[in-house]
């Protein structure tokens, strides 16, 4: 083996020490990752607007149905009569108040 190629292995040697000792002391190194205990923000689509899907009953179709209305909080779902949210959801008054009822009890 010639001398040029002693040299090349010699190289490759110590970038692949360098390699293996940087590997091992990666913890060292880096810093350690932040854990947060608190649960993360929820981000809301526009000012004041409630995920009204919470509510059991109310998917994304009677959620843009509501919102089309003027229904776009929970705040909004209590002051409106139960007749309103029918005629806006296109369902019954019942179940209407029974949304009414679940969005009184939501944060």
């Amino acid at each position: 083996m010639n001398q040029a190629a002693k040299n090349l292995l010699r190289v490759a040697g110590v970038v692949a020490g360098l390699g293996a000792a940087a590997w091992a002391l990666r913890d060292r190194m880096l810093p350690s990752p932040e854990v947060h205990e608190e649960p993360p923000p929820k981000f809301r689509s526009g000012g004041g607007a409630d995920d009204l899907t919470l509510i059991k009953g109310i998917g994304p179709v009677y959620r843009d149905r509501l919102t089309a209305s003027g229904i776009h909080s929970f705040s909004d779902l209590v002051s409106a009569t139960p007749e309103h949210i029918a005629d806006a959801a296109g369902t019954s008054v019942s179940i209407a108040q029974g949304w009414v009822q679940s969005a009184q009890s939501q944060p």
